[in-house]
């Protein structure tokens, strides 16, 4: 091995090294790629932004086995997600190393990584920041690695900053790592997506000795292209127009909600392309990712989880189907496009409904003081730890909400609070902890600029590319002369024929909006009644799958549908209509319709069922009736809550021996649904059929 003194020497082993990895023998370093491997192989700490595609893969695995070659420790990596790590893992195989990941989708490897660890056969240990809260990592894995640690890694470190678009909390336990580290072990953390803010914040983090690698972020394969298209038909139309007949290769279409991600799917493989929904379990994604670098399918439908670090270089188009919620968010997504071809396209389209998800998406990213005191106050006041169902169950906020608390109170030093065994704990530090005001705000008011500046950029009329280098403070930035804007493309060239624009809206209007049926109560013993007897709701006593009008994100729909509800004391035929006929082609038959009782309407909801009992020639029975009891539905916040508020709240008043349709306007959760077709399945109603106008799924 050359001696570290010839740095001319060693550059031709780490070039040899690249050469190796990415199977050409003319490959040669960009530029700042071997300075960035020099530092670290120097022992010094190197913060890397450059664009995607540029290789930051290759800095820290090249950086790695030269280490390793000179006798250093294993390299710990830090990493956000899996897809990440499974590009990561053939990188290192690529170059001779064992890579070996830690993660909660491959727990019966562990034991063998262990024995690795203590021989010294691993040469990068992959984990996510979420496992640095881990007592049994903390305890007998880190000890393991750190006396010996050769290289901290820490992919996408912008989520180290809370300025950044992707702050992940878990990332500031790296702090404590850091102190593990011993002297003369590198640093290298790499992002493409930083600004000059989130730079300055992840060097003070990092310490303030770091050395910044900085390039250009132009993307000049990519073609870019905004359009503005309200209708999600129109939309739908020009996907299925452009990927069979202009786009060569896969790519990815990029939705904002889970609801999306099924919708196209189906509707571009109605159109016969080979699409798929990302978003499901890890083994189906990791199988998903696998065909898709393969090119055996031609589009994934993709939620964010396929985000940061996806890497397939012939991948020749990324189009959303929605806009993300910033500028940032949008260059990292569409840069996984063109990496290692010559053309490639970024289609960017919004829609009527993203304003809606956007904001719902900001207002619920923040806890408040208020909310903070709540779960500090049900910790301390508790006789022993609480898990998490429990504290839901003390505390009228949201699951997510919680969560966040937790983890946020957990990082401080003293910690507030701990995790032992999956309960948590007051460790009497609690008083007066907070997350400071002005630091909520501060991030509140980024947020709000970012939303800003995502509207900028749909509507920009200047160069696309500058434009979102611009935005990352990239100083290079100058026209790209391939955007739409820079070749003149008029928007009417982009236009779907109308036939398959109403083809879209028919498939929109036609396809089900199933309300499934919940299994299990998130809490036992929920009241003294038979049906909370166990969690599992037993067979006899579930709802059949049922199913509603729309969502709350189709907007035409349901705004409509809104209003009404505000401003009338029934719903228009058109609503009826339309919501009777999506009962005939999917509901089945049924003997008899009934409903569930508002809290404080008197009108809307019997008015309702008694249009579509006319409608279908069946039995109206009001068999429901409420005890008086429980709170309005929509002010409960998590499971817990919901389901504990209409425990007691219902009565059956008139019994329904054969199949019922139970009909509401607008359900969210379905517990009230579930509870009321438990109590009518009791009272021994064989089949219990939920429907609904409007279902605004927690999930989606």
């Amino acid at each position: 091995m050359p001696s570290q003194k010839n740095p001319d020497s060693l550059k031709d082993v780490a070039l040899q090294y690249l050469r190796d990895s990415v199977g050409s023998a003319d490959a040669q370093f960009r530029d700042g790629q071997w300075e960035s491997i020099q530092q670290a192989v120097s022992g010094n700490r190197v913060l890397v932004v450059q664009r995607t595609g540029w290789g930051k893969t290759m800095v820290y695995t090249i950086s790695t086995k030269l280490r390793r070659d000179q006798g250093a420790g294993p390299s710990l990596m830090i990493s956000p997600l899996l897809a990440l790590m499974r590009n990561q893992e053939t990188a290192a195989f690529h170059l001779g190393l064992n890579a070996r990941r830690m993660t909660g989708d491959n727990r019966e490897e562990w034991n063998d990584i262990h024995e690795e660890l203590r021989d010294d056969q691993v040469d990068i240990l992959m984990i996510t920041p979420e496992r640095l809260a881990n007592e049994m990592f903390l305890s007998k894995t880190l000890p393991t690695v750190a006396s010996g640690l050769g290289m901290l890694i820490i992919d996408e470190a912008h989520c180290i900053s809370d300025w950044g678009h992707d702050f992940r909390p878990d990332y500031l336990r790296i702090r404590r790592v850091q102190k593990m580290v011993p002297r003369g072990s590198a640093i290298v953390a790499t992002t493409a997506t930083a600004n000059n803010r989130v730079v300055e914040d992840v060097r003070d983090q990092l310490g303030g000795n770091i050395q910044v690698s900085r390039g250009s972020l132009v993307r000049r394969s990519l073609q870019l292209h905004n359009f503005h298209m309200p209708k999600p038909s129109t939309r739908l139309a020009w996907m299925a127009w452009a990927i069979a007949d202009h786009l060569p290769g896969s790519g990815i279409v990029y939705v904002l909600t889970r609801k999306d991600a099924d919708l196209v799917t189906k509707w571009l493989q109605s159109k016969d392309i080979d699409a798929h929904a990302y978003y499901g379990d890890t083994q189906e994604r990791e199988e998903l990712e696998k065909a898709l670098l393969n090119n055996d399918i031609k589009v994934l439908v993709a939620t964010i989880a396929l985000g940061m670090g996806f890497d397939k270089p012939d991948l020749s188009f990324i189009i959303h189907y929605q806009r993300p919620s910033s500028v940032i968010h949008y260059y990292q997504q569409v840069g996984r496009a063109g990496r290692g071809i010559t053309d490639a396209y970024g289609f960017l389209m919004w829609g009527e409904e993203d304003e809606r998800i956007a904001d719902y998406f900001v207002d619920n990213a923040f806890p408040s003081q208020d909310e903070i005191d709540l779960v500090m106050k049900a910790l301390e006041e508790a006789d022993g730890g609480l898990k998490l169902a429990e504290l839901m169950f003390l505390v009228n906020l949201k699951k997510s909400r919680i969560e966040k608390i937790l983890k946020l109170a957990s990082l401080e030093s003293p910690a507030p609070v701990i995790n032992e065994r999956s309960q948590w704990f007051a460790t009497g530090e609690a008083d007066g902890f907070q997350i400071p005001p002005d630091r909520i705000e501060r991030l509140r008011e980024v947020r709000a600029k970012e939303k800003l500046q995502m509207r900028e950029y749909m509507n920009h009329q200047g160069c696309l590319m500058k434009f979102l280098q611009q935005a990352l403070d990239d100083e290079s930035a100058k026209d790209c002369g391939r955007c739409r804007n820079c070749i003149n493309r008029t928007h009417q060239s982009y236009l779907p024929k109308p036939a398959m624009v109403q083809e879209a809206a028919q498939f929109i209007q036609k396809k089900p909006n199933i309300i499934p049926p919940v299994v299990r109560w998130p809490i036992r013993r929920l009241s003294d009644h038979p049906i909370h007897e166990s969690q599992l709701i037993p067979l006899d006593y579930q709802a059949a799958w049922g199913y509603a009008l729309c969502r709350m994100f189709d907007v035409d729909m349901s705004q409509q549908i809104l209003e009404q509800r505000r401003n009338r004391s029934h719903y228009s035929d058109e609503i009826v209509d339309a919501f009777v006929e999506v009962l005939r082609k999917h509901c089945g038959s049924f003997r008899y319709v009934t409903y569930i009782p508002s809290r404080t309407d008197q009108h809307h909801v019997p008015r309702l069922a008694e249009a579509v009992a006319q409608r279908l020639d069946i039995q109206l029975v009001h068999s429901v009736s409420r005890t008086g009891m429980g709170k309005r539905q929509g002010d409960q916040k998590n499971p817990v809550q919901r389901a504990r508020n209409v425990a007691n709240a219902f009565t059956i008043v008139h019994s329904c021996k054969m199949s019922t349709l139970v009909i509401d306007d607008v359900i969210s959760s379905g517990m009230t649904f579930t509870t009321v077709a438990a109590l009518l399945r009791y009272d021994g109603c064989p089949k219990v059929v939920p429907a609904a106008l409007v279902y605004r799924s927690l999930s989606e």
